[in-house]
This record gives structure tokens, sequence and C-alpha cells, in this order.
């Protein structure tokens, strides 16, 4: 008879080790729980079971069911020591894999703060460059403004240089074509006329050479003011006047 319960308990315990082994949602350490727990009853009822049956058959037959519950029993104690066994490697394994989860964080936590710190760099040299850059181009707009007004200023140099150099030409055409009789003409007291009309030409002569003297410090007043400066040498003109007339 106890043969008979033990082989039923049996496959009561493998299927029920095979339903919680397909079971999706228990873990593998549940379902070692689960099926620890299962031969552990299914032990104490057959121990229970022989002691029972032990209690109430004859002596003849006691040895015979004995050795067949005590074979029986011993079976169970070795599945049970296996269940146990396999629980424990599964609690080790999980824990080595908790261990290199750990490891494996804590690499990543590492390499994220050295790739934020590459990142920091990176970024402090980035703005240094953009600093550098806006200081060049700040610098080259500086020299394009500046070269700017120097080759107005040369365009300006260069077009006095022309009318000086026309003013000069006309003076050497007026002293080659005056004689020794016009000369001595404007000297007489009674060519008055004469006279003046020298002096005003010689004071039309001074007022271009006037027009025509470039200063690099006016230019920027001479556009501002363009009325201001065509008036200035009108003002300024008959204090030379008179020293070249005599």
């Amino acid at each position: 008879m106890i043969p008979t319960l033990l082989k039923r308990a049996l496959p009561l315990v493998l299927a029920l080790a095979a339903s919680g082994a397909q079971a999706q949602q228990a873990t593998m350490e549940e379902r070692l729980r689960n099926q620890l727990r299962i031969t552990t009853t299914q032990l104490q009822q057959a121990q229970n079971e022989l002691a029972a049956l032990k209690a109430g058959q004859p002596q003849a037959g006691a040895g015979n069911a004995g050795s067949a519950g005590n074979t029986d029993s011993a079976s169970l104690k070795k599945e049970l020591e296996a269940t146990r066994a396999q629980l424990a490697a599964e609690r080790g394994a999980r824990e080595k894999l908790a261990d290199a989860a750990r490891q494996s964080q804590l690499q990543g936590q590492g390499v994220a703060e050295k790739a934020a710190s590459q990142v920091a760099q990176f970024r402090g040299a980035y703005d240094e460059l953009l600093r550098m850059a806006r200081g060049i181009d700040a610098e080259r707009q500086k020299l394009a403004s500046e070269a700017t007004t120097q080759k107005a200023a040369l365009q300006r140099c260069e077009t006095a240089n022309a009318k000086l150099y026309a003013v000069g030409q006309d003076i050497l055409r007026a002293y080659e074509t005056v004689d020794l009789t016009t000369v001595m003409a404007s000297r007489q007291p009674f060519a008055a006329q004469s006279r003046v009309r020298y002096e005003q030409i010689a004071q039309d002569y001074g007022d271009k050479l006037y027009e025509g003297r470039f200063d690099a410090n006016a230019v920027p007043a001479a556009e501002t003011q363009p009325a201001q400066s065509a008036s200035t040498p009108t003002a300024a003109a008959p204090s030379s006047a008179p020293a070249q007339a005599q």
C-alpha cells in the first residue's frame, strides 16, 4: 500500500513541479520554493502513513512494509536534498548576477562622469575659441573700417595734389607770359588798376593753394560739415594774399 501511495504522490509532485516550471510570472526561486514545500509535505504525509501502517499491520508484514517505506523515504529525502541544492545554486547565480549588475552600474557611472568631464572641457575650449573668433572678427572689421578711411583720405590727397599741380602750372604759365614792361607798369604809381588786378590774381592763386592743402585730421570734419570747410579758406586767405602780392 505504501509503494502505491508513493507512486501516486510522486506523479503529483512531478506534475506540480512541471506546472510551476511553465508559469511565466513566477521566478525560478519561487518555483523551487514551491517544489520544495510540496515535496516536504508529501514526505511528511508518506512518513505519517508509514507510521500508521506500522502500528496497524501484523509483525510478519511489518518488515517488508518498513523496508519499502524506508526506500521510498530515502528517495524522497534525496529529491528534497537535490531541490535544496538547486535552490541554493539558483540563489548563488542570482547573487552573482546582482554583483555583475552592480559592477556594470558602477562602470557605467564612471564612464558617464568621464564623458561629462570631457564634454565640459570641450565646451570650455569651444567657448574660448568662439570668444577669440569674435575678437578677431571685431579686429578685422576695425581694420577694414580704418582701411576704408585711409583709402578715402588717400583719394582726397591725390585729388588735392592734382589741384596743387594744376595751380602750380597756372602760376608758371602766368610768370612765363609776364614781360618786363608789364612788371614796370605795375610798379608805377599811376598804374593802380593793373596793381589791383595782379593782387586779385595773386589772391585767387592763394585761395586755390589753400583749398588744395591736405589735412588728414580735417577730413572727417570736411565730410560732416562741407559748408563750414568750404567757408574756411575764404576767411584765412586774405592774410596770405598780401604777402604774395608784395
